[in-house]
């Protein structure tokens, strides 16, 4: 057997289970028969409930069966998954069991007698020729087609790994027996007579399997044994009691300071693990949420049908969501609470201990320190006072010495003081005596202290390094668990993806893909040889006999049924259009356009090739032009810089764009040359209908069909803003293509905050100026009544005859201050109240009433005339009441534009209240009043529809 240096894995025992049941399950009879005489040990768990189904996840997966089988034999890369290392215990060998039994002892302390000797690894590698003698004899036998000599090798090549399994219980692993179980099949299934080179190949294979298999095991085993050995030798060292260890610091000069310093790295070193620790979680959980909103991202973009391997990466999906939410639960509960709180409260507790302790040990030596200082002023005050007896002394002999023989008065008293000062000098020393004395006993007394203080500390020091120590295992066992819990699953996901990756067939799913498309069959196009006639027309009229589609391309003109006459007369190639604010339409009529396919006032158009950027993503408003590659530098009418490379331009309306604006671009193509920029934003209002006979703006009409048709029931139109960027763009496009713009694929904010920056641009808003006084005095008189300012008038209700006389006298000055707008300005104030009637009547779904409408429409549909200041006070102060003419238009818009012309032949519903005189009938008669000419006014704007959409197809929008 050749060495082979795998890995060194701790991989759960549940991959053995898995592995057992794919063996046990294997379709071949002749395996299970011959897997029969090998025994397998009692300790294999036969499930574990914290591993997954893997084979139960890929049969739900959403692919086709038979993208997925079931492996019938392991890697040769798959490690010894049997030998697992334990963190609760250490696995040894038994001698009492003849050193085969498999044991598992809590500590290492008995462990000096379950370790194999050195003298018994040479059996073991005879063990392992013998095996390999064996194996390389059955294959020589086998691939010489010897059928009963091959039967008795196999015989021989069992016998010998179960009796290396019955002496090394570690070596019977399920990898082990797998591959025992493939090579049993794989020779009682070979064709000795006429045999093939596929079953060579697979024979060759379990070959190689067993061989991989059962040398992985031998180099594991070996590197145990190793490991076990260097754990002795680390447990044979000798280890001090803590005893001991205070004895030892006790007796060593700066024992108690060396200790106070370990203690306090062991504060840093916790702070450090805390931080290593914290770090990591911050990565994991930043490497969870990305492979979360990875699962999220891609889930959608790979499950298609049909396609290769996609139940393998489906489960790879589901696997790598499992694991971000594991790893984020575990995270933000388990984690945080066994690892980071207790070990960071054992710190502060650890801190606040050592320097109780270190305060308590460098007062015992300030009190040494004091009395040492003290014994030493004592004994220097003691040496000084006995000098000055000694002197005192000597001076008073020699005066007695000198003087003896003479007894006068004078010598006499000079001998009585020096007699006196040498007895002050004896008692000075003599005090000087007792207090060094004093001192003495004193510093012995606290060193003494002292000594008994360091006992204590000692002591104190370690049991809070002993309390930090007992912690920090607890901390570091518990998070390795949780670690080794996430990842103990992954190696046997992985496998499993792997095995099951092998035994995917090349090309099914396109086979399967092809086989659900029920395609019809080709019809045969017969190419026939037409001699010229004069009859025949000439030129492109051959076309139609091409076998290709006849849609007509940027070149086709028209087909074969035109004579070279009619070549003017060909209508114009469609290309690929859908309408900016419409559904596309089922069925076509070529000559006529439904009502909702004119809207925009471009023609409905097919879908046709663009040219050389048909690969390209357009936009549905680059689908309407014929592109083709622009040839000379122009501006790009999408991003409004220079086009000089990778351009495209329209053959019809000549618009230039770049080659990546094609993906936004919103102008449709208008069969014509496209006019320049116009200026639309901040220009006069009557500018801008000069030429439009419809009297709104196009951009105002554009806006609200797109409005109406797709967000009416959006939640907030008009009152969440757009993006800055894209309302920008927007704005850009309608400067540049004016009616052309494509709004289907904008977003309804954008469109609406469009909407509301033109009306605020105006140079003079659409109620001017010289109106605003009035209407602002008309709203102040409704808001307040008689009773003074702070009393607010009646709420804006059209409740019919019971409407308040307040609110109906608004709504009449109202009416007859309108008269004076502009035809255009009335025009326009009537289509934008009307799609404002419409937005209100959905305040259930978009949650936009009238007073909400008139809140944000007020300072746009008004304002006052512009001063020195950008906003000035008083129109801050007047933003209630524009907002309350705004809300009075808005609720009472039949009322207040019921006719163009405002004819005094109509009468308010509730113009006037009832008389309590007049009969119930008379209230029902007199509740709407219309003259003829009202009627004549109403009927004539469906006249005016009726004659438009006869004309042009296209219908005019808000035009009342």
């Amino acid at each position: 057997l050749s060495k082979t240096n795998l890995p060194l894995c701790n991989k759960t025992p549940s991959i053995n289970t898995l592995w057992l049941s794919v063996l046990q399950e294997q379709p071949h009879r002749d395996t299970t028969d011959g897997l029969s005489t090998l025994a397998l040990p009692d300790s294999i768990p036969s499930s574990c409930p914290s591993t997954p189904s893997i084979h139960s996840k890929l049969g739900g997966c959403s692919s086709p069966a038979p993208n997925l089988k079931r492996p019938t034999a392991l890697s040769r890369h798959a490690s010894a998954a049997g030998f697992p290392f334990q963190t609760a215990g250490t696995w040894g060998f038994n001698k009492a069991h003849g050193r085969a039994a498999l044991a598992q002892s809590p500590t290492l302390e008995n462990a000096e007698g379950t370790v194999i000797d050195v003298e018994e690894i040479p059996p073991l590698l005879r063990d392992v020729a013998r095996f390999a003698d064996a194996v390389e004899k059955l294959k020589d036998v086998v691939l010489e087609s010897r059928r009963a000599v091959a039967h008795e090798c196999l015989g021989k090549v069992l016998r010998v790994l179960r009796q290396v399994i019955s002496t090394y219980p570690l070596l019977n692993t399920v990898e082990t027996l797998t591959a025992a179980g493939t090579l049993i099949s794989k020779v009682k299934g070979f064709s000795y007579e006429g045999s093939n080179e596929a079953q060579k190949k697979d024979f060759e294979k379990a070959i190689e399997t067993i061989a991989v298999a059962f040398s992985s095991n031998i180099y594991l085993y070996l590197i145990y044994c190793l490991y076990v050995n260097v754990l002795l030798l680390c447990v044979c060292v000798s280890v001090m009691s803590p005893e001991e260890v205070d004895i030892l610091l006790q007796h060593s000069e700066g024992g108690v300071d060396c200790a106070l310093s370990y203690a306090k790295t062991i504060a840093k070193y916790m702070k450090d693990i805390i931080n290593y620790v914290d770090k990591r979680i911050a990565l994991e959980m930043e490497f969870a949420k990305g492979l979360q909103r990875l699962y999220h991202s891609s889930k959608q973009s790979i499950s298609q049908n049909h396609m290769p391997l996609l139940s393998i990466y489906s489960l790879a999906l589901e696997q790598d969501l499992e694991q971000s939410v594991g790893v984020q639960q575990s995270t933000n509960s388990v984690l945080f609470h066994s690892f980071l709180q207790p070990l960071m409260q054992r710190k502060q507790e650890h801190e606040k201990k050592r320097r109780e302790i270190k305060e308590l040990w460098q007062r015992a030596k300030r009190k040494l320190a004091d009395a040492e200082n003290n014994l030493r002023k004592a004994r220097g005050w003691y040496l000084t006072r006995c000098e000055e007896y000694e002197k005192a002394r000597s001076v008073a002999n020699k005066v007695e010495e000198e003087h003896g023989g003479t007894g006068s008065g004078s010598t006499n008293k000079a001998l009585d003081r020096k007699r006196r000062l040498e007895e002050e000098a004896r008692n000075k020393a003599e005090e000087a005596e007792a207090t060094y004395k004093t001192c003495i006993a004193d510093a012995t007394t606290q060193q003494q202290e002292l000594e008994d203080v360091k006992v204590n500390v000692l002591k104190q020091i370690q049991d809070v390094i002993r309390q930090s120590d007992q912690i920090l295992r607890a901390c570091t066992i518990s998070y390795y668990q949780i670690l080794h819990m996430q990842t103990a699953a992954l190696p046997v996901h992985y496998q499993t993806l792997c095995e099951s990756c092998k035994l995917y067939d090349l090309g099914q799913q396109y086979a399967a893909h092809v086989k659900n498309l029920h395609l019809s069959a080709e019809r045969i196009t017969v190419y026939q040889f037409e001699p010229y006639s004069l009859f025949l027309p000439a030129g492109r009229g051959h076309q139609a006999h091409k076998s290709w589609p006849s849609t007509l391309s940027d070149t086709d003109s028209v087909g074969g049924g035109s004579g070279l006459g009619d070549v003017s007369k060909a209508s114009r190639p469609v290309s690929a259009g859908t309408l900016s604010s419409n559904e596309d339409l089922d069925d076509q009529d070529g000559n006529m356009a439904s009502f909702e396919q004119s809207m925009n006032g471009i023609e409905p158009e097919m879908t046709v090739s663009t040219g050389p950027f048909r690969n390209v993503g357009l936009s549905k408003a680059a689908k309407t032009h014929r592109l083709r590659k622009l040839r000379t530098p122009s501006k790009c009418r999408e991003c409004d810089s220079y086009v000089y490379f990778q351009g495209a331009e329209c053959e019809e309306c000549f618009l230039a764009c770049h080659k990546k604006c094609l993906e936004s671009l919103a102008i449709q193509c208008g069969h014509k040359k496209l006019q320049g920029r116009l200026q639309l934003f901040g220009r006069d209002f009557s500018q801008v209908l000069q030429g439009n006979t419809e009297g709104v703006p196009f951009i105002i009409k554009k806006c609200i069909q797109e409005i109406e048709r797709r967000a009416l029931k959006m939640k907030g139109i008009y009152r969440v803003n757009g993006v800055k960027t894209r309302v920008e763009k927007l704005c850009q496009a309608f400067e540049n293509g004016k009616e052309l713009v494509e709004l289907s694929q904008a977003s309804p904010h954008d469109i609406s905050n469009v909407l509301k920056l033109y009306l605020r641009q105006l140079p003079e808003p659409i109620m001017p100026f010289r109106m605003y006084n009035a209407l602002m005095g008309l709203a102040k008189e409704s808001l307040h009544s008689k009773g003074g300012e702070g009393v607010k008038g009646p709420e804006l209700e059209d409740l019919g005859p019971q409407t308040d006389p307040k609110v109906i006298t608004l709504v009449e000055k109202l009416r007859e201050l309108l008269k004076d707008l502009p035809s255009t300005n009335i025009g326009t104030l009537k289509c934008i109240i009307r799609h404002l009637r419409r937005v209100a009547q959905l305040e259930q779904d978009n949650k936009m009433s009238p007073s909400n409408l008139g809140i944000v429409f007020g300072p746009t549909l008004m304002r006052p005339r512009p001063t020195g200041a950008t906003v000035s006070l008083s129109s801050l102060v007047d933003y209630p009441h524009q907002a309350r003419i705004v809300e009075a238009l808005i609720i009472f818009q039949e009322h207040i534009f019921i006719s163009s012309d405002y004819s005094s032949g109509i009468t308010f519903t509730c113009q006037r209240q009832v008389s309590g005189e007049q009969s119930l009938k008379g209230e029902e008669d007199q509740s709407r009043l219309i003259t003829e000419q009202d009627c004549g006014e109403i009927l004539k704007p469906i006249l005016y529809y009726d004659i438009m959409y006869r004309e042009r197809q296209n219908p005019v929008f808000c035009s009342y």
